[in-house]
């Protein structure tokens, strides 16, 4: 009999209830959030880049989003590897009897899983049809309402031949097999992604890129507002300085200044060596400026007339 409890206590020890339980499986339930949401993501990217044209809003737009890409690709990163970690630890634990299947968070949090992936479809389904109604009946949106039915319809799949059998975890194949799939998937889409993102260098690249562009229009809108007081654009950029002491005249990379050339009273052109080129609209969401800001890798120039309802406000006679 001693001998008996001894190889009981290890086992009674190893019993995961409770705390840990609720650790396990909010984990697992976080995690899998985050990577089901994410993988759909990446799918929506791919549509939106090779599908580059929607219907938002009654409007026709471009989609594809380097940013939103890059941020599916980190969660992806961090959360898949947390989710399969703590799927294996349940299973395994399962398997060792360690874990009881009729434990209350175990099926507290599955059935909570079964009514999100419900939840989702339903919602999808809705958009669906109201998107078809409002004009959106093409091959881009109908791909990406496919996409959620199937990850909602495939977690929606497992855990519900999970929750209808005690021994489905530790037992039957189907999960293991599910899984192993699930995991493919992932990683393809994972990997996939990156012939379609920019690399970090690119990154950094266009972020100097849009600097300067924010700093041209700045410019653009002082220069503009020195015409309003003075009738004409000014000689030099140094004169914008009395009216603006905070305006960045220099490129944030080389900290050279701006080049600004003056065309005649009414127009202006300013100047930036710039690092790439944002003429690919579809691959530019956060584009900010519209195509007067348009440009090339290197230097380039963009030209500028003081706008109409600006040349008719009442203003005093021209002085330089």
């Amino acid at each position: 009999m001693e001998n008996l409890n001894q190889n009981v206590q290890p086992i009674a020890e190893k019993t995961v209830k409770g705390p840990k339980a609720l650790f396990w499986y909010l984990t697992l339930f976080f995690s899998l959030g985050i990577t089901a949401f994410n993988t759909g993501g990446i799918w929506f990217q791919y549509i939106n880049k090779w599908l580059p044209q929607e219907v938002t809003g009654g409007i026709v737009t471009t989609a594809f989003n380097q940013s939103a890409l890059k941020f599916n690709i980190a969660s992806l990163l961090v959360a898949t590897p947390l989710f399969f970690v703590f799927s294996y630890l349940i299973r395994k634990a399962l398997s060792r009897n360690q874990l009881d299947p009729k434990n209350k968070i175990r099926v507290w949090i599955t059935y909570v899983i079964l009514f999100l992936a419900i939840a989702i479809a339903v919602g999808d389904l809705i958009a669906t049809v109201y998107r078809v109604l409002d004009g959106d009946y093409t091959l881009r949106f109908l791909l990406k309402a496919l996409s959620i039915l199937i990850i909602v319809s495939w977690i929606f799949t497992y855990y519900w031949l999970e929750i209808r059998s005690e021994k489905s975890l530790a037992e039957s194949q189907v999960p293991k097999t599910m899984a192993i799939i699930t995991a493919a998937v992932i990683a393809v889409s994972f990997i996939g992604s990156f012939f379609i993102v920019d690399s970090p260098a690119v990154s950094r690249a266009r972020a100097f890129d849009q600097t300067r562009i924010n700093n041209l229009n700045e410019i653009k809108y002082a220069v503009e507002n020195h015409y309003r007081q003075s009738g004409v654009v000014p000689d030099t950029l140094d004169q914008l300085r009395e009216q603006n002491i905070y305006l960045n005249l220099t490129d944030p990379k080389t900290q050279k200044p701006y080049q600004y050339n003056v065309k005649s009273d009414e127009e202006f052109e300013l100047c930036a060596e710039f690092e790439t080129s944002n003429r690919e609209i579809t691959d530019r969401q956060d584009y900010a400026y519209g195509p007067g800001f348009l440009h090339d890798q290197g230097l380039d120039c963009l030209e500028f007339n003081i706008p109409l309802d600006l040349k008719n406000e009442i203003k005093p006679v021209p002085v330089r």
